[in-house]
């Protein structure tokens, strides 16, 4: 199983970063999670194709994790997909994302490819060889994080968040945790009042859940951010391995 992180950034974009997108690749299949940026774009220079893509998942329906969704699908016509493409999120990003779609009606497209809209929400849902189950998280909005198992390797995403035991127990031994990790600590008190969670926030649930590693993103563009200074406010709370992802960078995670 392998990640490639096309975005890092949280609401707020910066010239050298852009919204939350990343991909999971294993064996025949690919799942993008967050529709935001140039998904084709990404997908392309990621060495994937676009129109074998197997699935979507995204978490909620603020406009920074959203927004993509119907240029995807346009070009994926475009590109003459055939097969259809599974779109796995909770209700009311469902019937938002079908919203965005009919208004500029690519539902009419001629001869449109099948989107099958999947409602996952404590389901365990196989695509391809894998195995995934969105959950609930606490956030304005509907929001689902998931779990992702593929043999004996487990990926949990926490999407935006604050810190929650839901979480923790999902994440429980998993071999990676991608947690939302906005602004140091020192704002915990409004990132917590949004639905957010600091560095330290971050790290100590992937401590009390005994992940092996942790990826931090969703970093507030307004705010000068150090990697070294991130990493250091982590690991103070801890023990594993920290990654701040390198955008485009593969990363496997095969046990």
């Amino acid at each position: 199983m392998k990640l490639i992180f096309f975005g890092t950034s949280g609401a707020v974009q910066t010239a050298q970063n852009v919204n939350v997108s990343f991909c999971i690749i294993y064996n025949e299949s690919s799942i993008l999670v967050e529709t935001s940026g140039n998904p084709i774009n990404y997908l392309l220079k990621s060495g994937i194709n676009p129109v074998k893509l197997d699935a979507v998942v995204i978490s909620h329906s603020h406009t920074d994790h959203i927004y993509a969704l119907p240029s995807l699908i346009h070009n994926l016509w475009l590109l003459g997909r055939k097969e259809p493409l599974y779109i796995l999120s909770n209700r009311q990003t469902i019937e938002i994302a079908k919203n965005m779609c009919e208004n500029l009606s690519l539902f009419k497209k001629k001869n449109i490819f099948p989107i099958e809209w999947i409602e996952g929400n404590n389901n365990i849902i196989r695509i391809g060889d894998g195995r995934i189950k969105l959950f609930p998280v606490n956030h304005p909005v509907e929001t689902s994080g998931f779990s992702f198992q593929l043999n004996d390797t487990r990926i949990v995403y926490s999407a935006d968040t604050s810190p929650i035991k839901k979480v923790i127990d999902e994440s429980n031994g998993a071999d990676a945790l991608i947690h939302e990790g906005t602004a140091p600590s020192t704002e915990e008190k409004n990132l917590n009042r949004d639905g957010h969670s600091s560095f330290r926030q971050a790290g100590e649930v992937a401590e009390q859940a005994g992940v092996k590693s942790l990826f931090i993103c969703h970093f507030d563009g307004r705010i000068p951010l150090d990697h070294a200074d991130i990493v250091s406010e982590v690991q103070k709370h801890y023990r594993g391995l920290i990654i701040i992802p390198e955008l485009f960078k593969t990363y496997n995670l095969n046990n």
